[in-house]
């Protein structure tokens, strides 16, 4: 009976993967191990030449102490008893730890011995003795009465130089080796106790990096960090992060695009030092305070964004900041657009309405047949229309900014403040587009600030000039008020990103008309004197083709 099999594919499990945890614990316990272990044979061979380094030299310096003894020279003239010279011996072997003092005659007749019942008879290895008759000490290493040995032999000298015997002392090889194992012993303990706290050693790290990695294996943080990654650069808002000496240490895609977009130079990459005009604008100030800044209006070398910056803290330390932003220059530009389109048209409609209350008076003099008094209001109408919104529109050919600067001097009249147009004021019809929103900037924070500075002076007055010079191509704003002033200590530090006299959440704005005409590469003069008022000029360079 034949039995089919069925073919297929049989599943075998996989090899579970050693942890880093687990990884670290044997790299580290195998490297201390091996270590050790070599650290120990290298001790070893160490101790034991060592071990009978310091024999030989221990047993010849007991030999030639003993030969100086005058109890064993005595005992070898026939001056003492016998039994004296074994007592000796005796002692000296239980005070040095040496297993043997042989005493022997010249002829080489056994005085002492710790085996009594030699004593009296000649020495087993005659021959070896006799080596040291001639005057000369040596070393042996032979079998005797108490086994393996090694054993060193000096000649005893009489009065008159003469040998009269020899001293031997020795070890036998069991109490050497016995000294060797005990000293192997303690290698092998301090190798234990080493790979103990290697052991240790190599938990505690693993558990160190383990914690330092919030936990996770290396695949979890490959994969983490590719999930990051994915999720940076498809947000649609722009993120910079830079560490404690400012330098990049996160870009996102969009963020690198935008940057590409404006007028910066530097290249934007990990590792870069940033440049100092984006660290102003963007970090600065959380840098110094150390606090958050929420949807914040900034300008970025030509675009503006809404950015919020928020600073880092490891374990309590400040380590740099990072920045999410979104790209509000279209959106601004339009806002802006349409607020100066609807101040002018607010403007327009007062005008209407103050023009169609005339036109009721004009009515009421005709039914009254007052003809010449109408042919002077009328008159009267013109010049108000031509001082007014007339002069204003044939001066301002941007919608946008007429309208803007009509709204302007109206809300300054109700302030008590006249805004004049100067004669020379001349501005062509703009493209829409960023350079209608930057004067609109300059315009605004300059006209904002000449008022304040004119608030409490007797002399109302703000003059201010816009044109467009076709030769250089270039816009050209003046604003000129009749305030106290300005110090020269304060101009020094005016256009500072946050400095104000006038309290606190102020400052921004003459840093923001700076960053706008350096990133423009224009031109800005400041004309101050004391209790004459202050004039601000400013020069943007402005491409002809601009112009319609």
């Amino acid at each position: 009976m034949k039995t089919k099999i069925k073919k297929g594919l049989v599943n075998v499990p996989k090899r579970k993967k050693l942890s880093l945890q687990s990884t670290i614990i044997v790299v580290v316990t195998a490297a201390t191990l091996v270590s050790l272990v070599v650290s120990a044979v290298l001790i070893r061979n160490y101790v034991i030449a060592k071990e009978f380094e310091n024999t030989k030299e221990k047993i010849a310096n007991i030999a030639n102490l003993a030969a100086e003894s005058s109890i064993v020279k005595d005992g070898l003239l026939g001056l003492v008893e016998q039994d004296e010279v074994q007592n000796y011996a005796q002692m000296v072997v239980d005070t040095t730890n040496v297993d043997f003092v042989v005493v022997l005659d010249s002829n080489m007749i056994r005085l002492s011995h710790p085996d009594e019942t030699v004593i009296g008879e000649t020495f087993s290895n005659v021959k070896d003795a006799k080596k040291a008759l001639s005057g000369k000490s040596h070393y042996s290493e032979q079998i005797g009465v108490l086994g393996d040995g090694y054993r060193y032999f000096t000649p005893v000298f009489n009065s008159s130089g003469e040998v009269i015997g020899v001293v031997c002392v020795g070890l036998t090889m069991d109490t050497i080796n016995r000294d060797v194992s005990d000293a192997q012993w303690k290698i092998l303990v301090g190798l234990g106790l080493g790979l103990i706290v290697g052991v240790i050693g190599a938990i505690f790290l693993a558990q160190k990096i383990k914690s330092i990695l919030f936990g996770l294996e290396p695949s979890e943080i490959a994969t983490r960090l590719s999930e990051k990654e994915i999720i940076e650069n498809e947000v649609s808002e722009g993120i910079l992060a830079i560490s404690s000496n400012q330098e990049i240490v996160l870009v996102n895609r969009e963020a690198i695009k935008m940057f590409a977009q404006s007028d910066i130079q530097q290249e934007i990459k990990l590792g870069v030092h940033l440049d100092e005009v984006l660290y102003s604008v963007l970090f600065e100030q959380v840098f110094e305070t150390k606090e958050k800044l929420k949807d914040q209006a900034l300008y970025l070398s030509g675009i503006e964004v809404i950015a919020s910056v928020a600073p880092i803290f490891i374990e309590g330390d400040f380590a740099g900041a990072v920045a999410t932003f979104r790209d509000q220059s279209e959106m601004q530009n339009l806002i802006h657009e349409l607020s100066g389109t609807e101040q002018y048209i607010d403007s327009m409609r007062a005008q209407t309405h103050e023009f169609m209350n005339k036109m009721h008076v004009i009515l009421g003099l005709i039914e009254l047949e007052k003809y010449s008094e109408v042919t002077s209001f009328i008159r009267q109408l013109n010049n108000d229309y031509q001082e007014e919104v007339g002069y204003i529109t044939e001066k301002i050919k941007v919608p946008a900014i007429a309208g803007f600067l009509l709204g302007k001097i109206n809300e300054a009249k109700e302030q008590g403040v006249e805004i004049i147009l100067e004669e020379q004021s001349f501005l062509p019809e703009l493209k829409t587009g960023e350079s209608i929103h930057l004067l609109l900037q300059i315009m605004g924070n300059l006209l904002d600030n000449a008022k304040e500075a004119v608030a409490h002076t007797l002399d109302k007055r703000v003059t201010l000039l816009v044109s467009y010079d076709l030769e250089g191509q270039i816009l050209i704003i003046k604003v000129t008020d009749s305030g106290q002033g300005i110090a020269a200590d304060i101009q020094a530090k005016m256009f500072e990103r946050g400095f104000s006299t006038k309290g606190e959440h102020r400052g921004y704005g003459l840093n923001l008309i700076q960053t706008i005409v350096t990133n423009h590469q224009g031109f800005i003069e400041v004309k101050s004197q004391q209790n004459q008022g202050t004039t601000f000029y400013i020069e943007l360079p402005y491409e002809m083709e601009e112009a319609t």
